[in-house]
């Protein structure tokens, strides 16, 4: 049968720790070095991509804080143009008004004036008119015949009177 040993031969240790250092040195010569070598890569690979995140990062919010100025900029400029335009709006009112008031002041003026010769063209046409009743009248009165030339003189005459005190008394 078997003889079962609890402790193994001396030999067949060493045999076994000699193997098990081949093996550690090939492994770690064949395996470790080229993983670690990936590992060492990915991780410099991982470093430089989280430091661009970060310039990318520093970018972007370098970009949004100009982004932002220029819309600040943008607003006040849109409200300038604004506030512009509503002054200008109120001026071209104003000259308007004024321009209607100077217009109605001139039409009132030439409307006065129209009036005034109005008047003044009425009253000579009663006054001519007042002349030629006098004549008439006159002529009947005194039933006699005035001609053309001395009814024209009669008529201005009293067209001149006609208005002053020497006419009124």
């Amino acid at each position: 049968m078997f003889d079962v040993r609890v402790i193994p031969e001396l030999s067949s240790m060493i045999l076994t720790l000699l193997a098990v250092l081949i093996l550690f040195w090939g492994l770690s010569k064949l395996l470790y070095k080229p993983v670690s070598k990936i590992l060492n890569e990915r991780k410099e690979k991982i470093q430089n991509d989280i430091d661009g995140a970060k310039v990318l990062k520093e970018e972007a919010a370098t970009l949004k804080s100009e982004y932002e100025s220029k819309l600040l900029d943008a607003r006040k400029e849109t409200q300038e143009i604004i506030e512009s335009g509503r002054k200008r709006g109120e001026e071209i009112k104003e000259d308007i008004i004024a321009e209607a008031k100077k217009e109605a002041e001139n039409i009132v003026e030439k409307a006065k004036r129209e009036i005034q010769a109005e008047r003044e063209k009425a009253l000579l046409d009663v006054k001519m008119q007042a002349g030629e009743m006098a004549v008439l009248i006159a002529s009947k009165i005194i039933e006699k015949d005035v001609d053309l030339a001395s009814q024209q003189d009669l008529i201005e005459k009293f067209v001149d009177e006609v208005g002053t005190r020497e006419w009124q008394n």
